[in-house]
């Protein structure tokens, strides 16, 4: 009987020693949603003072940074099925970085912009998407893309740690809204064949656009190749018109500078170039764009970006195609940039994890292994040197030209140079003179400018 009670008071000590224990645990154990809590307030939304969190340990799996618990987040894009894989590679990698993350990529390969800002009005856009000059316009001082720069600074993530001619276009107010996903530039691509058949040298990286022009004429009038192939684009234009010295707008983004000597030289040059059959439109030769042109042999030469080499890979294996520096103007050497962002939805319930994932797909780690596929050039300077296609190398010299630049003239940049698209285009129909074109250009672009209020 003595026994019995003895054991029955033994195991209720042992039971009151194990509750207390417990109590005591839940004392120290850290809470995982309590400091992401604290940091987004109520609506998710505002991610005020950024705790320096340090070591997040269980809360947030390996993950870099602190996120919220049972994060699943929205990603979507546009791009085709090559770029697509990328993305899907990227979001696998991110996943073992931090496990803890849900991904759910949901691409959008057509009207990406019309249907982003349909679903941001609707309350349904993704966490993450792209974000380019566009977007950034549309969204930023609305509050529908989250700043950034908090967050950047407690996961060590730095602008300067980005191409800086690639940052202005993701920045308002001294805020950074989006980071650079890729770039891309353009280079001179040519067919070696239709040099040899013209009897005449391929081009170097000392060419000139007197060069360009006069080997497209010795091509046209000699073989079965049309010579130099460009569609109406601002975008092949601008080149030309950065190395005579000139540019769509001035620095800060109050005056249109369209109708200025060095455009309007540009503009004259390729004009006379398609009046002598020098320059060709990729309709003139059934093509839907100029790389097209270049697949089907139809062109000698034309300007395209790194696109070109998944491209050429995959629907013309057997082309032998060979790219070069821009060629020179009158005022040096000067390239084009493009880039696209990744942004966080401003409403997001996950700033966090949305915010980590941007960091990860933009950081160099990542950027690295883009590179590696040929799909685009790495956003982080120091990565120039990780390109292995020789055409693709080439092509990335233009983009790291002391005068290259990203064409951004503020946030009407789409209708400054919807503008000078539709000037090229009337002049190739021959329905206006440069200096008819582009007098009305500038009077489009300048309204365009002068439409955004002061920020």
């Amino acid at each position: 009987m003595f026994a019995k009670k003895w054991y029955s008071l033994l195991s209720l000590f042992l039971v009151l020693c194990l509750v207390l224990a417990a109590c005591g645990g839940n004392e120290t154990e850290p809470e995982a949603t309590s400091a992401a809590g604290d940091a987004t307030g109520d609506d998710g939304n505002d991610v005020g003072d950024v705790p320096d969190t340090g070591d997040t340990g269980d809360a947030t799996g390996d993950c870099f940074m602190e996120v919220e618990e049972g994060a699943t987040i929205t990603f979507s894009g546009w791009g085709d099925a090559t770029e697509q894989q990328i993305y899907r590679d990227s979001i696998e990698r991110f996943s073992e970085v931090c496990p803890t993350v849900t991904v759910n990529y949901e691409p959008i390969p057509e009207e990406f912009q019309t249907k982003l800002k349909a679903a941001m009005a609707g309350g349904t856009a993704p966490d993450v998407f792209y974000v380019d000059d566009q977007l950034m316009t549309a969204f930023a001082p609305n509050g529908q893309l989250l700043p950034l720069d908090d967050l950047m600074a407690e996961a060590g993530v730095s602008a300067d740690d980005f191409l800086p001619q690639l940052m202005p276009i993701f920045t308002l107010d001294g805020q950074i809204y989006a980071l650079p996903k890729d770039w891309g530039t353009l280079g001179l691509v040519y067919l070696p064949e239709a040099f040899e058949a013209a009897g005449i040298d391929a081009p170097t990286e000392d060419w000139t656009w007197d060069d360009l022009r006069e080997a497209a004429n010795v091509i046209a009038e000699n073989t079965d190749y049309a010579g130099y192939c460009q569609a109406a684009d601002w975008a092949r234009f601008a080149p030309w018109v950065f190395s005579a010295g000139g540019t769509f707008a001035s620095a800060d983004f109050t005056a249109a500078s369209l109708d200025t000597p060095e455009v309007k030289e540009m503009a004259q040059m390729q004009k006379e170039m398609l009046d002598e059959g020098s320059l060709v439109r990729p309709s003139d030769v059934g093509a839907g764009w100029c790389g097209e042109a270049i697949g089907k042999e139809l062109v000698g030469l034309t300007l395209e970006g790194g696109w070109m080499v998944n491209f050429m890979r995959t629907d013309y294996p057997d082309v032998d195609w060979r790219t070069s520096l821009i060629p020179q103007g009158p005022a040096g050497r000067a390239d084009i940039i493009f880039t696209n962002g990744l942004g966080v939805n401003g409403f997001t319930q996950f700033p966090r994890a949305s915010a980590a994932f941007v960091f990860y797909v933009t950081g160099a780690e990542n950027q690295g292994e883009i590179v590696s596929t040929g799909f685009a050039y790495s956003t982080h300077p120091e990565q120039a040197d990780l390109i292995v296609d020789e055409n693709d190398a080439a092509i990335a010299q233009g983009g790291l030209l002391e005068d290259s630049k990203v064409a951004y003239w503020g946030p009407n940049t789409g209708r400054v140079n919807n503008a000078v698209s539709q000037a090229l285009e009337r002049l190739y129909l021959g329905d206006q003179d440069v200096d008819a074109a582009f007098a009305q250009a500038q009077d489009e672009a300048q309204q365009a400018l002068d439409e955004v209020a002061p920020q």
